[in-house]
């Protein structure tokens, strides 16, 4: 609340003037002064008495007026205090004036009174000097009010004025802030870093207009803390309030400064990574371009042959010019601008880079082998006398020795001696002839005519399907998209349609431009060489994907708006007339689907075609690549259909998988159920979410999913195989950490599990290689210092051990009589970790939470996994606290262990070793008993050595137990960081 006015000033107003009775004769004392009475003395009476009440009156208006300012709250808002202070100063000139008049006034009425140029008698008679006296009295009085008011007013305006200008700085300032907040908010929302160096040029071109457009809001923001600054040293009433905001401004100048900075940087980098990668397109496509107008039958000739491999040498030699770098390079350099889109796109670059590097490789060596084949040698021959017919033999061993004698004869058989069994084939491998052999020889060609002219035909076919494909997305495009923005044709669209054409078109145009200036492109450089065909299909696998991935999915929205407006409406009619098309639209839309299923059987055609080793391996690639985007297109198809799920699908990561399974659900938070028959589930796999659906319609088109239950990846374990009574070879589990959540999937095919159980192990290795390089991080710095957890000293870790701090986690199979027994296989990072065999009747599952070790290790040897991490300090600190138990404690080492660094030890496979300290990220430290040897090792090496009879208890229900049935479950997993237990599973 504003603070009223506390100025009080004291002023001397005008007292009451007291004048004689006006009872008394006035004779009386006019008489002393004069013989006559003097008419003019009642006159002058009364106007002492009139200028005394006009005292009274300003007094009056002087005393109200300063008991209002005295009481004046000052307001909030630059309006108000600006029409209080022109009202108020409005008012304290009116009372100027009354003042200043009445002095002029009174002296007006003592020079009447005095009148100077009466004789000095008639100036001192008592009635005259009493009403002189009266006058000054009052004038002196006005002149001491007149003055303290002025002194009042002045320190009332000054602060009024002052609040004037603390409003208009509060109100600048919540402008200015609000401004820049928008502006930093916009900024923010700049995080696009463009995808070409003209996309990342506009994006340029608009950072640096908006930080002109912005540049005064930073001046005014200057300027205002400057004003800030001068209100506090002009000693404002304000200061408090004023000083902060000043600190604010500078705050939001600096930010605002350096996030603008920031983001021009970044664009300048990005520029730099886009102007690298189209320099290494371009050298690509040269290279493509160079070894597509090589012909092959030319270069038969030596001289032809060597004018190609001087190209081939030429063009290699600039590719330093064009390429990215390595990727260390590119991390070191580009580390804070790359973004997983533009990671991807530099790895396809650098395998781009590569495949071309590797065509040309094999073209140089087959053009090396054209431009170093020998000449048949010609010789001079003398004639001879006929050789009789019945000495063949005797002329054949006279050649041979002929032959022999000569050092400079070639015979053609050694030649034949050099050739590979298998000729490559580059470009038109089907007209190299084999080297040695005659010219007219017909086994020049390595490829059958058939085959060439099928290959011709099926890449013929490719090119001018692609070229047919380009125009009918653009008639579309044209012909009806445009045509719903012309003036003309509005009256005939029909209402439903109306700012709906992304809608029914969905990213028809993003396609279009995709394969009119990429893609046909890409085919048409290549279209005689089968190899280059098939990494055109590879290279934009991920361009197929995003954008046929769009489409699909909006082809149900799009597919309802067109059956609601139907075929037959005027303006769809009108645009087919004008097109001259056959079919109505819908046939159209349908072309994108159609061409995306088309590539795969024209590739599997091609591939047909191809003999031998040459250009198979890419072409089987591409086949395999346009099959998986066939399959994505289908799971994002599906996905469409899911309802009922509390969130966004978007932000579940990519879908991977999807299809219908039988679950049973096992949950230890309750009682559990006993479900025989099992829930019909049809679950989607994404990178960050197991999602669990019912699925309802039979309709293959109009069937929805709904939602049921989630499990977040980052918390799921997986066992591959399920055996004991509730064995199936398609059966595998996954559950939550500690097992309190189990989830049973029967699959409709052991293919279908295998293939599933790949996928989820690929999903959490990743997950895993990310949590791995974040703790790292945290587990370094903390090393590297030493740390101290309950009491126990960590002390820092070798640099080999920091780079291998996360490895393979403590989980195998083994068996083995008694606690002593060496077989059994352990999952490691470490090549020298040597599985052990098998044997013995009693086999044990060892599942240590406590370790976080995580490695590459074969598929085939990891049969259950978990990425269930937390990396909290919180967490950390309760494993390390219950892992202490162990301290001096002695363990089995399970399998041979070398060391990789000074302060690690090697182990050997059934040796002691005693517990000393317990580390992170799996890592102890242990003395080898009964030697002076110790130091870190993985814990995953090692199973405490426990008193015979004192083991856990089997992980089974009792129902398992009592029936007597052999449980022989294999579960090898990735232990959780968060994991606080330690279970020895006897089975």
């Amino acid at each position: 609340m504003t603070p009223r006015n506390p100025v009080r000033p004291h002023l001397p107003l005008p007292s009451p003037i007291i004048l004689p009775p006006t009872q008394a004769p006035h004779w009386l004392h006019i008489s002393r002064c004069r013989t006559l009475p003097d008419p003019c003395t009642s006159l002058w009476l009364q106007a002492v008495e009139k200028f005394s009440a006009n005292t009274q009156e300003i007094s009056a208006s002087l005393r109200a007026f300063t008991q209002k300012l005295q009481e004046t709250e000052f307001p909030n808002d630059v309006t108000s205090t600006d029409e209080l202070l022109r009202s108020q100063r409005t008012e304290y000139n009116v009372l100027k004036d009354d003042l200043l008049s009445a002095s002029r006034h009174g002296e007006t009425l003592l020079n009447c009174i005095k009148r100077p140029g009466e004789p000095r008698s008639a100036r001192l008679c008592p009635d005259k000097l009493i009403n002189v006296t009266a006058v000054e009295r009052l004038l002196v009085q006005l002149e001491e009010t007149e003055r303290t008011f002025d002194e009042f007013w002045t320190r009332h305006e000054g602060r009024l004025t002052q609040c004037l200008q603390l409003r208009r700085f509060e109100t600048d300032f919540r402008e200015l802030q609000t401004s820049l907040e928008i502006s930093l908010k916009q900024l923010s929302g700049m995080v696009e870093v463009g995808d070409s160096v003209t996309h990342v040029d506009q994006l340029l071109e608009e950072a640096q207009d908006f930080h002109m457009m912005t540049a005064d809001q930073l001046e005014k923001a200057e300027e205002l803390r400057i004003i800030g600054t001068q209100l506090i040293e002009s000693e404002h009433y304000a200061v408090d309030s004023i000083q902060p905001k000043c600190v604010e401004l500078v705050r939001m100048r600096d930010a605002f400064t350096t996030r603008i900075t920031h983001r021009l940087e970044s664009l300048h980098k990005c520029r730099d990574l886009q102007e690298r990668i189209e320099k290494a397109n371009k050298w690509c496509t040269e290279g493509v371009e160079l070894l597509a107008s090589q012909q092959i039958e030319r270069c038969q000739a030596p001289e032809f042959a060597v004018e190609a491999l001087r190209e081939l040498d030429e063009f290699l030699a600039s590719s330093d010019h064009g390429r990215l770098g390595s990727s260390r390079e590119l991390k070191t350099i580009f580390e804070d601008v790359i973004t997983p889109e533009t990671k991807g796109l530099v790895h396809q670059v650098l395998k781009r880079i590569e495949d071309v590097q590797m065509m040309c490789e094999k073209r140089k060596s087959s053009l090396k082998k054209l431009a170093t084949r020998l000449p048949r040698p010609i010789h001079a021959v003398t004639p001879e006398p006929a050789i009789p017919l019945h000495q063949p033999l005797q002329g054949q061993s006279s050649s041979s020795s002929t032959s022999a004698s000569h050092p400079h004869s070639h015979p053609a058989s050694p030649l034949h001696a050099d050739l590979p069994k298998s000729p490559k084939s580059m470009r038109k491998a089907s007209t190299l002839p084999k080297l040695g052999d005659s010219g007219d020889s017909p086994e020049w060609s390595s490829d059958s005519e058939a085959a060439r002219a099928k290959r011709g035909h099926v890449l013929r076919e490719l090119l001018d399907t692609e070229r047919v494909y380009v125009s009918e997305l653009c008639s579309i495009l044209k012909g009806y998209k445009d045509e719903m923005l012309n003036p003309e044709m509005q009256p005939l669209i029909p209402v439903h349609l109306y700012g709906k054409s992304d809608l029914l078109f969905g990213n028809m145009e993003e396609i279009f431009r995709f394969h009119n200036e990429m893609f046909l492109r890409d085919l048409e450089n290549c279209i005689d060489t089968p190899e280059l065909i098939g990494l055109c299909f590879v290279q934009r696998k991920d361009t197929f994907h995003r954008l046929y991935s769009l489409y699909c999915q909006n082809k149900p929205q799009s597919e309802e708006l067109r059956r609601q407006v139907g075929d037959t409406n005027p303006f769809f009619k009108e645009c087919q007339r004008r097109l001259h098309h056959k079919l109505p639209l819908g046939a159209y839309l349908l072309k994108p689907v159609q061409r995306v299923t088309k590539y795969q059987l024209l590739l599997k055609d091609l591939l047909k075609c191809v003999e031998g080793n040459e250009g198979r391996r890419e072409l089987q690639e591409a086949v395999d690549t346009m099959l998986a985007v066939l399959k994505c297109l289908n799971d994002s198809m599906h996905q469409v259909a899911i309802v009922g799920f509390p969130g966004n699908l978007a932000d579940l990561g990519k879908l991977l998988m999807q299809g219908p399974f039988s679950v049973w659900n096992d949950s230890k938070k309750g009682l559990r159920e006993l479900r025989l028959k099992p829930a019909q589930r049809h679950i989607f796999l994404y990178e960050k979410v197991l999602l669990f659906t019912k699925r309802a319609g039979k309709d293959t088109d109009r069937a929805t999913y709904h939602y049921k239950n989630a499990l977040k990846m980052s918390q799921v374990g997986l066992t591959e195989s399920v055996r004991g009574n509730k064995g199936d070879i398609r059966k595998f589990e996954v559950w939550l950490q500690g097992r309190q959540e189990v989830h049973t999937i029967l699959a409709p095919s052991a293919e279908v599990k295998e293939t599933w159980v790949k996928e989820i192990k690929r999903v959490l290795l990743d997950q895993f290689e990310y949590l791995k390089g974040e703790n790292i991080k945290q587990y370094s710095s903390r090393m590297q210092k030493g740390a101290s957890l309950n009491g126990i000293r960590i002390p820092p870790l070798s640099p080999t051990a920091q780079h291998r701090s996360l490895r393979q986690t403590s989980s195998w199979d083994m068996a083995g009589n008694g606690m002593s027994g060496s077989g059994g296989s352990i999952s490691s990072s470490s090549s020298e970790g040597r599985p052990g065999g098998e044997g013995g009747s009693s086999r044990r599952s060892v599942r240590r939470s406590t370790d976080t070790s995580l490695g590459d290790a074969p598929e085939e040897e990891e049969e259950s996994w978990s990425s269930d991490y937390s990396a909290s300090d919180e967490e950390e600190d309760q494993t390390f606290s219950e892992s202490t138990e162990y301290t001096s404690s002695r363990f089995l080492v399970l399998a041979d262990y070398n060391a990789m660094g000074g302060s690690e030890v090697s182990l050997r496979e059934g040796d002691h070793v005693d517990l000393i300290k317990v580390g992170c990220a799996g890592w102890w430290y242990v003395r080898v008993a009964g030697t002076p040897y110790e130091g870190w090792a993985p814990a995953a090496y090692l199973e405490r050595v426990l008193k015979k009879g004192s083991r856990s208890s089997p992980s089974v229900s009792s129902q398992e137990s009592s029936s007597g049935l052999k449980h022989a479950t294999s579960r090898s997993s990735v232990a959780s960081l968060s994991a606080k237990s330690e279970e020895v599973n006897i089975l």
